[in-house]
């Protein structure tokens, strides 16, 4: 794709694709879900590659995908080497958070690998969820419920004192 771009272009990736292109966790993943529209000059090269590959990978602006408020003043560069196609993704406790909403089990098995190789810091997760994720759609308690999973998974002596703030 990178080479099929005339000028430089910029996506953000969101899900199992952001997991795998910037933090190196391949659980399986059967579409590059993006936060950002497809612009004509990148569906061009998306399609070239396709073509190139012979690879028929879904590319995409997700129809359903929230994260906390302020997610975009935090996306992280990822594949730094590519010239023109510039590929952000959520730091990875927006990542977790993003995640947490839909709360799916390989959903948290994703996070809980991202933890393995870079240890998500609780106390943001816990700042964030309070200050940013108030207005994302979905039912509190159950929001809550997924948040108090995923701490069980990675902070499980943590969970009772967690499930007392919240």
């Amino acid at each position: 794709m990178d080479a099929a771009l005339g000028r430089q272009v910029g996506v953000v990736i969101i899900g199992g694709a952001a997991a795998a292109v910037h933090y190196g966790i391949d659980l399986g993943t059967h579409d590059i879900d993006t936060w950002t529209s497809i612009q004509e000059e990148l569906a061009r090269a998306v399609e070239q590659a396709r073509t190139g590959t012979g690879l028929p990978l879904p590319f995409a602006k997700s129809g359903v995908a929230d994260g906390p408020y302020d997610f975009e003043s935090r996306l992280e560069r990822a594949l730094p080497h590519l010239q023109r196609l510039v590929v952000q993704v959520p730091e990875k406790h927006d990542q977790a958070l993003m995640k947490v909403i839909r709360g799916y089990e390989h959903d948290l098995d994703g996070i809980e690998a991202i933890h393995r190789r870079s240890p998500l810091e609780l106390e943001t997760l816990l700042k964030r969820y309070r200050d940013e994720m108030g207005a994302v759609v979905g039912a509190p308690r159950r929001l809550r419920g997924q948040l108090l999973a995923l701490v069980d998974r990675l902070f499980p002596e943590r969970v009772e004192a967690v499930a007392r703030q919240l």
